[in-house]
């Protein structure tokens, strides 16, 4: 098996309410999910292929809580890799390369292999706010969560500790999620859960220790 590792910041927008249920093994907010995804790496490598800036995104859908399969994909892969970046992250994220955030443990609740696009990415992070272009296929503005009494600015972060998509992550809004790829079921969604993260996949971590964290009940959340 590969090897393979990588640090990178995390936008992640989905349709449940703020914290997402799925977090602790519940059932989403309305019985569906849909989220998008994207990481953009500080540094990482795939065996002896580089990974260092760059960028990718997923578009996920299930039309009932993830556990129950049905699920598809749509990975998109910054055109700015090159094709050796681009092999590694498409056998990555598809879950070809093994365990390590999320990737392998989704596969299994899809109902037809990941579809892999290239194209114009778009990240960006600063302070509460933020944007994820994935060219003209997904726009997500995500931003504060705001109090409808004082108007302030929540601080907030969900906090697991043996999460396998981010252990630590802050809780912002999501201002609009838009899916416009053809033939992929995903209507917009606004004002719903968001997180920003740092994370790090297969960073210092034992190969057995990646095993149990897959065969873990935590497997069964989003």
């Amino acid at each position: 098996m590969s090897k393979w590792w990588w640090k990178a910041d995390y936008i992640e927008t989905c349709n449940c309410a703020h914290g997402c249920p799925c977090n602790f093994t519940g059932i989403p907010t309305d019985g569906t999910c849909r989220a998008v995804g994207a990481w953009r790496i500080g540094e990482g490598a795939y065996d002896n292929v580089r990974l260092d800036g760059c960028g990718f995104g997923w578009i996920l859908s299930w039309p009932n809580p993830i556990h129950r399969g049905n699920g598809r994909c749509v990975i998109f892969i910054d055109e700015r890799a090159d094709a050796a970046q681009r092999a590694a992250l498409s056998e990555i994220v598809s879950g070809k390369a093994g365990p390590g955030g999320p990737f392998e443990i989704f596969v299994p609740t899809y109902s037809e292999p990941p579809l892999v696009r290239f194209g114009r990415f778009r990240f960006e992070r600063e302070g509460r706010r933020g944007i994820i272009e994935l060219d003209d296929i997904a726009r997500v503005q995500v931003g504060p969560m705001v109090s409808d009494v004082d108007q302030s600015e929540a601080d907030a972060h969900l906090v697991l500790p043996s999460g396998f998509i981010f252990r630590d992550a802050r809780l912002v809004n999501t201002d609009k999620c838009e899916v416009t790829l053809s033939g992929f079921q995903f209507p917009t969604y606004a004002n719903s859960n968001a997180f920003f993260s740092e994370v790090e996949y297969n960073v210092g971590v034992q190969p057995e220790r990646v095993q149990s964290l897959v065969r873990s009940p935590a497997a069964n959340r989003k």
